[in-house]
Order: C-alpha cells, then structure tokens, then sequence
C-alpha cells in the first residue's frame, strides 16, 4: 500500500522540520538500532477498518505510537521528554501532513512509560482513488425548488442553480 510509505514519509519529515529540538526522527526500524538523543521513532500499532465514504474507496484507522526518548545525559531528561510530547501533541492537532489521502488525526494522547513519553493517535486514511459509477448529467439537468413550492403541480417554479449566479 502506497499510502502508508508516502504517510510515514510524509509524517517523518513533517515531525523533523517542526521539531528540530530532536536529533533523530525515524520509523520504528530494526532491534538494536541506537539513535542520537533526544530521539523520536514513530510507527503503526494498530489498525482497523472504518466506515467507507461511499465513493469507491476504503477507510483505514491507523494507530500510531511515537516513543520519545529524552537524553540520558541531561540532568532533566523528564521533563525534556515532557516538552517534547507536548509540542508533538500540538503538531498533531488536525494534522493532514499534507496528503489529500489522509483524514485529520485524533485522539491524541501521551503518557509516561518506563523513562519514556509515548504519544498515541489515530490517523484515518483513504485507500483506493474515488469512484463515480453514474454517467454524467449533461449541465441544466439538475433544478432545484425551494419548500413549499416543490412536488407534483409545482415543476414550473424550480430552477437551475446557473440561475443563480
């Protein structure tokens, strides 16, 4: 699915260039990986099928987690930790990371676990390109009328909305 690797991609570089604080922003990759601190590393924990928009294409929730780890060396690595799950927070709200695929986050949450922050959020996106199985209406076929002037007997008060304009 190329939606997810053109989201993480697009979620990684976002997250890098608002929050140069960090000295790595990456994807949760192999065990044993030891990246420079403070450091992010963000990936999908979860994912479920949501309600189609009904033009063709399927909604997945995805869940994502950001682990943030403070620099060890830092004589207040929590409360480091703690100013960068907030601004990941704030980065979060509505956040597209400019794809057209990709429906606002919510549910952003953050808690503090085992020396880390983990913030948590849901992203929805649409996979599959929109459908319109209808043929087109030639222009002018569409005529609207306005209540109570509408139904059988009434067809000559309605109008095109080109009338409108």
């Amino acid at each position: 699915m190329s939606e997810l690797t053109t989201l993480y991609a697009a979620l990684t570089a976002t997250i890098r260039e608002a929050m140069p604080e960090l000295a790595s922003v990456d994807a949760h990759s192999t065990l044993g990986n030891n990246p420079a601190l403070p450091a992010l590393r963000h990936g999908i924990v979860r994912m479920t099928a949501d309600a189609a928009p009904r033009d063709g294409r399927s909604v997945l929730i995805a869940s994502f987690e950001a682990d943030i780890t403070a620099d060890t060396l830092n004589p207040e690595a929590r409360l480091q930790g703690s100013l960068l799950a907030a601004q990941l927070m704030d980065l979060l709200r509505q956040q597209f990371w400019g794809l057209d695929f990709v429906e606002a986050s919510r549910n952003v949450q953050a808690q503090f676990e085992a020396g880390d922050w983990k913030v948590r959020w849901d992203q929805p996106v649409l996979l599959g390109e929109p459908q319109w199985p209808w043929p087109d209406q030639p222009a002018g076929s569409l005529l609207l009328g306005i209540d109570p002037d509408t139904g059988p007997g009434n067809q000559s008060r309605y109008f095109a909305p080109e009338d409108l304009a």
